[in-house]
């Protein structure tokens, strides 16, 4: 039989200036906009990034930076549903580390500290995630202790369960809205990060 032609390959420019992504980048930039967020932070990327995690290779569709920037990986079958899914959980990782690096840099008393000493690590262990993928994060940590909330859990564990559960639920509630039927303990713990993270931003 004969064999259909591959698709030719694409430079970064052509993929620039392809009408889908134009199209995606300003539904992007929309979407930064109705989050509040800083639309010079968030940029659509051309370029494809792969990671390789629990033994397989997986196409990243995001990625949110220390500096609080996020690269949303152009996809020409991403839905701007999902577009705006993938924001929502990118910039719940700029919450969430915006949060930490403040919670680290106090004192053992400080307001943070004591705000969030409830959440202990066995406590969140035995919620684990709120979806497949943050249930993934769950069953790859290698530490024999569980993850502590604000730890550096990629150095520890070799994973991110809290952070990425977090996230997940930013996801969620994107998605199907505050009525969303999600674990208690994780909605609490999101809504009080973002409390933290609009006072820290404000202050």
């Amino acid at each position: 039989m004969p064999h259909a032609d591959p698709a030719p390959v694409q430079t970064v420019s052509e993929i620039e200036n392809a009408p889908d992504f134009l199209r995606k980048r300003q539904t992007l930039a929309a979407l930064v906009a109705e989050f509040g967020y800083d639309v010079s932070k968030v940029t659509l990327s051309p370029q494809k990034k792969t990671f390789n995690y629990l033994g397989q290779s997986f196409t990243s569709e995001g990625q949110s930076f220390p500096d609080g920037s996020i690269e949303i990986y152009y996809d020409p079958q991403m839905s701007d549903a999902r577009l705006g899914c993938c924001l929502a959980h990118e910039l719940q990782h700029v919450r969430y580390f915006f949060v930490r690096d403040a919670y680290i840099a106090e004192a053992a008393d400080g307001p943070l500290r004591r705000r969030f000493a409830k959440y202990a690590p066995e406590l969140l262990a035995a919620q684990r995630g709120v979806s497949s993928y943050s249930n993934e994060h769950w069953d790859a940590w290698e530490s024999d202790a569980p993850p502590k909330l604000f730890s550096l859990e990629l150095e520890e564990g070799d994973s991110e369960p809290i952070n990425e559960t977090i996230a997940e639920v930013a996801k969620a509630l994107y998605n199907w809205g505050p009525d969303v039927r999600i674990n208690a303990l994780w909605k609490e713990l999101h809504d009080a990060i973002n409390e933290e993270y609009a006072a820290l931003r404000s202050a």
